[in-house]
């Protein structure tokens, strides 16, 4: 009787593990793609801006929402395998609320930083819209009127790029014929 106790325990803390599997790495992403049936968002995603790549995959918890892992990142803050962030679906089925953790407090991530996302299905692209918050005190209201009516605006080209992820794996591109 003693026997079947211990294999039945060894059984279901093997089926536990089993479960509980973290992906740390690009080989277990793309293993886990390949073998799971995907939802609309699930996938391999890299933030271009940074070169960090991130395993999106549905949360446990809830259907309408995704959890964000960490798979590789020249920032070595960030630890393969660690949730960064959630991706929630809205009434809109291409905007999501994105939640990505900003500050690690005693080793553990938090003050998540929410924003809009939106997913381009043609570019296979999803666009973060930050909050902006803009105010402006004009001090040429206290100059004589000629020098009210002189404005400089000064535009960056590099502020106005969309940022973002891109999905890198699997893609829903056609993918182009290589020939050796």
């Amino acid at each position: 009787m003693k026997f079947f106790g211990i294999i039945i325990s060894i059984l279901f803390g093997w089926c536990l593990s089993a479960g509980a599997q973290v992906i740390a790495d690009m080989g277990m992403a793309r293993d886990w793609c390949d073998r799971s049936m995907l939802q609309a968002m699930e996938g391999i995603w890299e933030f271009p801006a940074d070169e960090t790549k991130v395993l999106v995959k549905q949360s446990p918890t809830s259907s309408r929402c995704y959890d964000i892992i960490v798979i590789e990142s020249p920032d070595t803050r960030l630890i393969p395998g660690e949730m960064i962030g959630t991706l929630s679906e809205s009434v809109v089925s291409s905007k999501f609320e994105l939640d990505l953790c900003r500050n690690r407090v005693k080793g553990i991530l938090s003050n998540p930083g929410r924003c809009m996302a939106q997913y381009l299905a043609d570019e296979d692209a999803l666009v973060i819209s930050e909050r902006k918050l803009k105010i402006s005190i004009s001090p040429r209201w206290l100059l004589p009127s000629f020098w009210r009516s002189i404005r400089v605006n000064l535009k960056r080209p590099a502020n106005e790029l969309p940022k973002g992820m891109v999905r890198i794996y699997p893609t829903s591109k056609p993918r182009k014929i290589e020939y050796l």
